[in-house]
């Protein structure tokens, strides 16, 4: 019987972990203008399966700005300049790393997927991811792309 108490716990705090925020995007900054001297990222998760259970952190320039869940999204706005945008996953030991180079007044989409290099990997266990995280320098669970710079998000 302890077990089955013990399992049910476990369980439910892999559920909660994996969910992050799947809040809407930040309204209120959609709504205000932008500074010139700044550029607007709306950052969202696609709404695949895949790694459905693990939350995709998001770090800029060494800050967490987000852990989304499936379809979750958020939006931001930056220095104008170079950035390094990072996504991983608390349950893999790489990260997907890209550089973003910023225009004042620009808006950027930036789409967080996951890597079905990783997913296939993850069905062998801890073996297989070990094995994939080893054969891929920016590997990771999930990967980030820039979509479109876009005039207006």
């Amino acid at each position: 019987m302890r077990h089955l108490k013990f399992i049910g716990i476990v369980l439910i705090g892999v559920t909660l972990a994996g969910c992050g925020s799947q809040s809407a995007e930040n309204a209120g900054l959609a709504n205000m203008p932008l500074r010139t001297s700044d550029a607007r990222l709306k950052i969202y998760r696609t709404d695949t399966l895949e790694s459905a259970g693990d939350a995709a952190r998001v770090r800029i320039d060494g800050r967490e700005v987000a852990s989304l869940g499936i379809g979750g999204s958020t939006m931001l706005d930056v220095p104008a300049g170079h950035h390094k945008i990072v996504v991983d996953s608390v349950l893999h030991p790489n990260v997907y790393e890209i550089s973003l180079a910023a225009k004042p007044g620009a808006h950027y989409a930036l789409e967080v997927s996951p890597r079905s290099e990783a997913t296939v990997a993850r069905m062998f266990g801890v073996v297989g991811m070990l094995a994939e995280s080893s054969a891929n320098q920016n590997g990771g669970e999930f990967q980030i792309r820039v979509v479109e710079p876009a005039e207006k998000i």
